[in-house]
């Protein structure tokens, strides 16, 4: 079976729509999806935390990508994580120790989603036999 590993770096809703969307690609094709939230990404994880506004360099597209979500004619991204991969199994999510230190939150500050908390080296140890590996930040 094939897999993939994902480390992401942003809360921005233009890095966690194409972190999910591949996690979820992969996953509905059969695939295992490690995705490691740790930084800024880690925030999107935080019960409670909602993630709108997206990167300095995409402010223009902004309110059209909050409308279409809000409208529904796009899914949120945690749906598209939940809905779409998810389901299969085969997505795994952990969040950065490190960075839960960092920012002052416990594993209980998290989203029930989350499979677990893990320090780099040991979501290194998982990565190293992915097939894919992909830095999103």
């Amino acid at each position: 079976m094939a897999k993939l590993a994902l480390i992401v770096t942003s809360e921005k809703l233009d890095k966690l729509f194409p972190a999910v969307t591949l996690a979820t690609t992969a996953a509905i094709s059969g695939w295992e999806a490690d995705m490691f939230f740790t930084f800024w990404g880690l925030l999107a994880l935080k019960k409670g935390y909602e993630p709108s506004s997206v990167s300095e360099d995409y402010q223009e597209y902004q309110d059209m990508l909050a409308g279409a979500i809000d409208s529904g004619t796009m899914p949120g991204w945690r749906e598209v994580l939940e809905q779409g991969g998810r389901e299969t199994g085969k997505i795994k999510i952990y969040a950065c120790s490190t960075t839960l230190g960092l920012f002052g939150m416990k594993e209980d500050d998290l989203e029930t989603f989350v499979d677990g908390v893990a320090g780099a080296a040991t979501y290194l140890g998982m990565a190293r036999d992915s097939d894919v590996s992909l830095f999103i930040s």
